[in-house]
């Protein structure tokens, strides 16, 4: 675990994407006025969805703003399953995630190899919003 700032996402998922007995987990802060608590955690269905994931857990990638409140807000954003659920902005909003934390957290998706192969730009680009407000108007543009 690192108590600095990361800005690089490669360098984030190396920190926290190695499976130990250990919590790994780091500050990211990719350049949105934002810092993310990030981790890497391999988490078991609920009851609900037993049966709708291979194999018994899976990895997913936890993000948490404003940890020293007493209500921190996270967000628990699972390994895609398969190359049509990789992550987009339009994927991103119809599970339903926060749109204002696209452009802060697609950097680290796209690290992951989360993303499709033609969106694999791991730097904070602050256009990405533009993405999500296209995605917000019209949601099933490319799904």
């Amino acid at each position: 675990m690192t108590t600095d700032n990361i800005h690089a996402a490669r360098q984030l998922i190396a920190e926290i994407n190695n499976p130990t007995e250990r919590q790994r987990w780091a500050w990211w802060t990719p350049g949105d006025a934002t810092r993310y608590h990030a981790t890497m955690i391999n988490a078991a269905p609920s009851a609900t969805k037993v049966g709708t994931a291979p194999g018994g857990t899976f990895r997913a990638l936890v993000i948490t703003i404003d940890m020293f409140t007493l209500r921190p807000t996270s967000i628990v954003i699972p390994r895609p399953t398969a190359d049509l659920d990789r992550y987009t902005a339009e994927e991103w909003l119809f599970r339903r995630f926060p749109g204002g934390w696209w452009a802060g957290v697609r950097p680290l998706l796209a690290a992951l190899g989360w993303t499709p192969t033609t969106d694999r730009d791991t730097s904070y680009r602050s256009t990405d919003h533009r993405d999500i407000t296209t995605a917000q108007r019209d949601p099933n543009a490319n799904r």
